[in-house]
């Protein structure tokens, strides 16, 4: 899949932020879904690299649909790469500034915002995350899991291995995964299914021919 995005925006020439926008949007579709409210307080995860630019992505529409947000970073904005820190820049500007949670010591608000919320979007780790997971990642995801919370994942859930479907060392557990361009095996495998939840796979605009391709 980190092909076909590399191919969407190296030879088409669709550019990132074009793609994030759109996987902002699926995101959005997914928790109204699950909770039509749009009064509705939710909270986002994200993580430092693409999945976490979607994740804020989503949050700048959940904003103007209404919702009350809690938007938690794992490391340091000024660190975000181009495209997540243009969307980081659009949340402070509406009011909605994403807090940095740089260590697992950090978090003790995000049980508070956790039990005020509706629901969770964990946009922490993707399709290219390797190895066990780190702090603070690690301790927001047992965090997120003990909650009892409805939660959307964003592209795979984080802690799942994209490949092989195996937990690499914790995992959400998502009431649904917005996965994008096509369904990842590891939702398919070992343990995928029970992490997953209900699958939605939606193309973000990625060219029809490059996803037919993939999937030959």
């Amino acid at each position: 899949m980190q092909q076909i995005d590399a191919s969407a925006i190296d030879a088409v020439g669709i550019p990132r932020l074009l793609l994030m926008e759109h996987a902002g949007l699926a995101v959005v579709r997914a928790v109204h879904h699950l909770v039509p409210d749009p009064s509705a307080p939710l909270v986002i995860c994200c993580g430092t690299g693409w999945n976490g630019g979607d994740g804020l992505a989503a949050a700048r529409h959940l904003h103007e649909r209404g919702h009350p947000l809690r938007v938690a970073v794992t490391g340091p904005l000024d660190r975000l790469r181009e495209e997540p820190a243009a969307y980081a820049r659009i949340l402070r500007g509406l009011g909605v500034a994403p807090v940095e949670c740089l260590t697992a010591e950090a978090l003790g608000p995000l049980d508070e915002w956790l039990a005020e919320c509706r629901l969770v979007i964990d946009a922490l780790l993707g399709i290219g995350a390797r190895g066990a997971v780190r702090e603070p990642a690690a301790s927001m995801i047992e965090r997120i899991n003990r909650s009892g919370k409805p939660v959307v994942a964003v592209d795979i859930p984080s802690g799942l291995d994209a490949d092989t479907g195996r937990i690499q060392g914790v995992a959400v557990r998502a009431t649904m995964t917005v996965t994008f361009g096509l369904a990842k095996r590891g939702c398919l495998l070992a343990e995928g299914p029970a992490h997953t939840g209900t699958l939605v796979v939606d193309p973000i605009t990625i060219p029809r021919r490059l996803l037919e391709t993939a999937a030959a």
